[in-house]
């Protein structure tokens, strides 16, 4: 691994800011968004989604994530407008509701954009072998979850989870073009399986429309991670050169072209495979495919390289987003000032990217347990639905507290937009807690996430509660171009 020298850095100690480069477009926005939120996802869960709750309780479950989202989404759009600044919740937070909640806001979505890329690295193994391209299994290690641990797995995962950390050290343009190429393959394999099972399948096949409440409130507890995509967007504003209008419409745009996307997927599975099918098949999409076209494995092959590439485009569009968390937060001075220190030549916060790559690569080590991998993914979601709950608090009270604030993209009715955030996203949180009779999160997830929040608060004593750094400082390291 490549060490970057100290004299390749520039600080942040002779001027309150490092400046990113700005070389997004509209359409790389778009596309770190939509790739960030789709994946692969798609093609794993498919059958989940369409027989858990049923075809049309799936269906149900993702229109009700998307409307609730997209109050979410609205808030979001207002702040990013009105302040497009790497750290997107940090920046919206602080300057609505301080220093305290500014720092919690940054932890939960750190955490959760951590966690996405430990996912991938996790999952690495798993997708490659379901997908048709296994790894080999060379040199036990351990066992963890009832799955064996080998070291052929953990050299791959860590080499796949290197080259997005340097991706994105070598700049945003570089991940750019293999995010915009990436989304457009995965897409278009996406269409093609849906106009094939509508086409060739049964709607009989999609029986029953409707298992249970308790199967789409299960469901619903999924739909906040696989719609995130929108706060990706928030947190790469600084790098665009589009007018913050329309930074606002990406962000409610990148909400329902996600929601739409899994909805197509959801009646696309529900026409291809009958319910055994769905309960049974190790990869649904890739088993109707076949059994559609009358056992073809070319279809199979190019849906399958395209569901890799998917889990590519969030691997990537983590990476980014998780830097520019770490970034933002070292720019205020929440964390160590290195994290805001951007390479000389390429004008990227390597330091965090660095981070991010060694804390994600411990994943590996993790192994290949689908329940590990179901208990991050539920703890991640509960963090990243408290990230949301701050910045539509700060939409809220900015709208009171500064109602002259320059904001190119202004929710119309603002008022009810925000209260209509808060329950949707207080129910969401209610699903996640015991209280909920159709089931939240297991006693090992609240364990974990009880150690969480502890360190969490840890933190922010250490950090922020004995730190002399005045709030009028921090504004100025969160606000000032440095111009």
């Amino acid at each position: 691994m490549q060490v970057v020298e100290k004299k390749e850095i520039t600080t942040t100690v002779s001027k309150h800011n490092a400046q990113l480069k700005k070389s997004l477009s509209k359409w790389d926005l778009l596309t770190i968004g939509v790739g960030a939120a789709v994946g692969w996802s798609w093609v794993m869960y498919a059958g989940v989604w369409t027989s858990v709750p049923g075809s049309m309780g799936g269906i149900i479950a993702f229109l009700i994530g998307g409307i609730l989202c997209s109050f979410v989404g609205l808030a979001y759009a207002e702040l990013a407008s009105a302040m497009p600044r790497a750290g997107g919740d940090i920046v919206y937070t602080f300057k609505g509701l301080g220093d305290r909640w500014a720092f919690f806001a940054g932890a939960c979505v750190g955490y959760g954009l951590l966690t996405l890329i430990v996912v991938e690295t996790i999952m690495l193994p798993i997708i490659l072998g379901a997908l048709g391209f296994p790894l080999p299994k060379i040199g036990a290690l351990y066992s963890i979850g009832g799955e064996t641990i080998y070291a052929s797995y953990v050299i791959v995962s860590i080499l796949f989870n290197f080259f997005f950390a340097f991706l994105n050290m070598k700049g945003v343009e570089f991940s750019k073009v293999f995010q915009t190429i990436t989304v457009a393959v995965m897409l278009l394999a996406a269409v093609f399986y849906v106009i094939v099972g509508v086409s060739l399948g049964d709607i009989d096949n999609a029986k029953p429309l409707v298992s249970s409440l308790s199967g789409i409130s299960l469901t619903l507890l999924m739909v906040p991670g696989f719609l995130a995509g929108f706060n990706v967007v928030a947190q790469a504003a600084e790098e665009t050169n589009v007018k913050p209008k329309m930074i606002g419409r990406l962000v409610v745009i990148t909400v329902w072209a996600s929601a739409a996307f899994y909805i197509l997927i959801i009646i696309g599975t529900g026409f291809s495979a009958n319910l055994e099918m769905r309960q049974t098949a190790q990869i649904v999409v890739l088993d109707s495919l076949v059994q559609l076209l009358h056992g073809s494995q070319t279809a199979k092959i190019f849906v399958a390289i395209a569901a890799l590439i998917g889990m590519l485009t969030s691997w990537n569009a983590a990476y980014l987003a998780g830097s520019r968390v770490l970034f933002a937060l070292g720019r205020a001075k929440y964390i160590s000032k290195g994290f805001s220190e951007l390479h000389r030549i390429n004008k990227t916060p390597a330091k965090a990217v660095m981070f991010l790559f060694i804390l994600s690569s411990l994943g590996a080590f993790l192994g290949t347990s689908k329940s590990i991998f179901m208990n991050i993914v539920n703890v991640s979601g509960f963090m990243m639905v408290c990230s949301w709950l701050l910045v539509v608090i700060t939409f809220m009270v900015l709208r009171k507290k500064e109602p002259n604030l320059n904001r190119p993209y202004r929710v119309a009715y603002g008022g009810a937009v925000g209260w209509l955030a808060i329950l949707s996203l207080v129910f969401f949180l209610f699903l996640y807690t015991p209280l909920n009779p159709l089931g939240g999160l297991s006693v090992p997830e609240l364990v974990v996430l009880s150690i969480l929040l502890l360190t969490i608060l840890a933190l922010y004593f250490i950090n922020v509660q004995r730190s002399n750094i005045s709030r009028e400082e921090r504004e100025k390291f969160l606000f000032d171009n440095g111009d």
